[in-house]
């Protein structure tokens, strides 16, 4: 898939993160007052208005929901904890913890106190697990349904050949054939392509298999579970779990810059909480819990006029107009906040945790430097 993208590009990444940094006056030193916004080593922490005073760990909170409660930019939320002595690891916080929001040198921190439970016998009882950044139940099978892989690797892939109906779609009440190397007895995935770009291809899990007969030259297996109707070159993989660790701790993102090449959902406009695909992997130094932003330039206006307008460079007359007239572009702005929730070697997997506006595939993005790591 060739995408079309806007052509802009800045000459250094430094460029653009000068020009997304908050004005001088954002940060001014709080004086030991509950205001929205204090000074963390150059980055600023803006606390909600509605922040409560205390608050009590339930089970199924994730630290991004308890944040969210507390900032208005949560993936600041190591910087809330860390500062105080009385939370050992801010990264470990259980159900059943208190949270109290105080005051120290004009920044907001949590503190907790320790939580124990006595059982009817008189004995301590032990705390549950700790509470995770996300709701993992529901984040990891979505990404272990989605794979990327390169079309030298599709090409050694074992391939669905169909069934005896003949039928372009396979539904599963008849067996299966696969042309390619799998083991009897085992079972594997059918995953089907969903889209591709540069070489590489999204592929999605939609059933699974059990191989169960070698021919001479086919295999036959038996499908479990479809999701949909399986069709005729899907291709068939050992299940691709995804290892969410319990705690993601948000970091800068690796100096490299690219650009939102796909999604695992069918949507144009993308925002809070969808997974996007981004053009920069493993090789570039990208990792886990890495934050980016996804930004758009800002739009030309004519300035040759009694007032601005607007130039709609979609319009044929504007985009050519606008090299002989006198013309401004306003700044470049963030429209989303994307955490980097799972890593390939030539690509990566980002949620979007924050977003100021729509965006689509083909959005330029730059790291976030997060001013509050050591």
């Amino acid at each position: 898939m060739e995408l079309n993208m806007t052509t802009w590009r800045f000459q250094t990444i430094a460029v653009i993160g000068f020009l997304l940094l908050p004005p001088a006056t954002a940060f001014a030193t709080q004086q030991n007052d509950t205001s929205a916004t204090t000074t963390t080593r150059g980055d600023v922490i803006r606390l909600r208005e509605d922040a409560p005073r205390e608050y009590v760990v339930k089970k199924g909170d994730t630290l991004w929901d308890i944040s969210a409660m507390y900032l208005n930019d949560p993936w600041l939320w190591p910087e809330l904890w860390r500062v105080n002595e009385s939370i050992a690891n801010p990264h470990l916080i259980y159900p059943g913890d208190r949270l109290y929001l105080s005051w120290v040198n004009g920044r907001p921190q949590l503190s907790r106190k320790a939580f124990k439970s006595l059982a009817p016998e008189g004995q301590l009882e032990q705390k549950a697990d700790p509470i995770p950044t996300f709701d993992r139940a529901a984040l990891e099978p979505f990404l272990a349904g989605h794979h990327i892989a390169s079309d030298s690797e599709i090409k050694q892939l074992p391939l669905i050949l169909g069934d005896n109906r003949g039928a372009p779609r396979i539904n599963g009440m008849a067996p299966v054939y696969i042309k390619g190397d799998v083991e009897l007895d085992s079972k594997y995935r059918v995953f089907t392509p969903v889209d591709s770009w540069d070489g590489y291809t999204l592929l999605r899990d939609v059933a699974g298999v059990r191989i169960n007969l070698h021919h001479v030259d086919m295999i036959e297996g038996e499908l479990i579970q479809p999701e949909r109707e399986i069709r005729r070159g899907d291709v068939v993989l050992p299940p691709q779990p995804t290892q969410l660790p319990p705690i993601i701790v948000p970091s800068s993102g690796a100096p490299v810059d690219g650009y939102v090449i796909g999604s695992l959902n069918a949507r144009n406009k993308h925002g809070k909480y969808d997974i996007v695909v981004l053009d920069k992997g493993r090789a570039d130094g990208v990792e886990m819990g890495q934050m980016f932003q996804a930004v758009r330039p800002g739009v030309v206006v004519f300035m040759d006029n009694e007032k601005p307008e607007f130039a709609n460079l979609y319009k044929p007359y504007d985009d050519l107009s606008r090299q002989w007239r006198e013309t401004l572009r306003l700044p470049t702005k963030a429209s989303a906040e994307l955490l980097v929730i799972k890593t390939f070697e030539q690509q990566s997997m980002a949620m979007v945790v924050e977003s100021h506006d729509w965006f689509e595939v083909g959005t330029y993005f730059v790291p976030k430097l997060l001013n509050n790591e050591d």
